[in-house]
């Protein structure tokens, strides 16, 4: 009886994670000091979510907040295809709302809403096609398909 009851419970936890035989793509990375992969750029042991000049966003644009330095790693694929799926500890990222922002001189982007809401970081991957899954949920662009 007790085997039937471990062999249940199996099944069970397999089922409950529908796409946990993917694949993943690319590399988890973490970002040195002033260096940018896709829209995630460190500077000063923070990470902006955000495309421009340097000097431009650390004047205008605000950190990432709650962001777990230590544990920040980006997706790297060879393409280049998808360096927007960002995790650390506690989060998993992607910038889902972009302002972009133009005048004369100077022109920049950034990330309003980079959480991926309901993602697992510890077993999230990036798949390809824009498409990441945690093995529960499967995501495009950051956003629940």
């Amino acid at each position: 009886m007790r085997h039937v009851f471990i062999l249940v419970t199996l099944l069970l936890l397999v089922a409950c994670k529908p796409y946990s035989d993917y694949k993943e793509r690319g590399h988890w990375r973490q970002l040195k000091e002033n260096e940018r992969i896709g829209f995630y750029w460190r500077h000063n042991d923070k990470i902006y979510a955000a495309l421009g000049d340097s000097a431009v966003l650390v004047r205008y644009v605000k950190p990432m907040k709650d962001v777990d330095i230590s544990t920040f790693y980006v997706n790297k694929t060879i393409d280049m295809e998808c360096e927007n799926y960002a995790k650390d500890k506690n989060h998993v990222y992607y910038p889902l709302h972009v302002i972009a922002v133009d005048a004369d001189t100077f022109g920049y982007e950034y990330a309003t809403e980079p959480i991926v809401k309901g993602a697992f970081p510890s077993s999230f991957r990036y798949i390809g096609d824009g498409k990441g899954t945690d093995g529960y949920t499967m995501y495009k662009y950051g956003e629940r398909e």
